[in-house]
């Protein structure tokens, strides 16, 4: 099978400097203010201790686009950078997808969404606050699927170490590949029987015992990330979740002069 390569383009370092992410960005001449809205997690999915939480923009599009060069663009271009509770680091989200994270403990929490232009300079935000219940010790359901389909080879998962430059400025970007398997948002059992099969990521830093979902098909990208050892384990899914190959990336961030 064909071997899908995920390709990306880097204007500048990705997340830029360390502090313009939060800075306010100036408003190309012309264009109106960029508009984030973002819906409650539903509610079905935070008893499963997950959240999805669907959003949509206006007056920006979603792309992993990145430099000031990029800033010329009209209509503008931008992504996401996304914070669970009160972590010091963040991990990007270049698609209109839904954000997702999974395996959340009981309790409460907050999601910091942060829409930015492709130079990483905040255009709007939105803090996103929910509780998961706890939940009982009853087995869940053994879910269907999961096995490599019988006329398909099993699928593969290739992943680069991070770049060094990046890892300078606490960022990690790892690129990575898959072979006999596409990615893609499609989720729940009837996917299963799509063909080629289908999947996505989950994505797990360190030792936190919750990860998100990633199907957009770009590299992993986290940053302000603080010096010293660090491990990312990525996780190929199909589309019922069950985990099909896995890869652990080990780095260290240096320490800053």
């Amino acid at each position: 099978m064909k071997q899908k390569i995920v390709r990306l383009v880097l204007g500048i370092l990705l997340f830029g400097s360390i502090g313009s992410s939060t800075s306010q960005a100036q408003l190309p001449a012309g264009q109106p203010p960029a508009k984030l809205f973002v819906d409650p997690p539903l509610a079905g999915q935070l008893a499963k201790g997950v959240v999805v939480l669907p959003f949509r923009t206006e007056n920006v599009r979603i792309m992993p686009v990145f430099g000031r060069a990029a800033l010329a663009v009209s209509p503008r271009i931008g992504h996401f950078h996304l914070t669970l509770d009160d972590n010091s680091w963040v991990w990007g989200h270049f698609s209109d997808q839904e954000i997702i994270v999974a395996d959340l403990p009981p309790g409460p929490h907050k999601i910091r969404i942060q829409l930015v232009n492709a130079n990483h300079e905040t255009l709007a935000q939105e803090v996103v606050k929910f509780e998961i219940p706890r939940r009982s010790n009853t087995k869940p359901e053994q879910k269907a699927g999961g096995k490599p389909r019988a006329e398909e080879p099993p699928a593969k998962l290739i992943v680069e170490a991070p770049q060094p430059d990046l890892l300078k400025i606490g960022v990690a970007l790892i690129r990575y590949r898959t072979e006999n398997l596409q990615i893609a948002p499609l989720f729940g059992p009837a996917a299963l029987a799509i063909s080629p099969r289908v999947g996505h990521l989950h994505v797990t830093l360190d030792d936190a015992p919750w990860h998100w979902a990633d199907a957009s098909g770009q590299p992993i990208d986290v940053g302000y990330l603080s010096p010293g050892r660090h491990k990312i384990l990525i996780e190929l899914a199909d589309a019922n979740h069950e985990v099909i190959a896995r890869e652990v990336v080990r780095f260290e961030v240096p320490a800053k002069d």
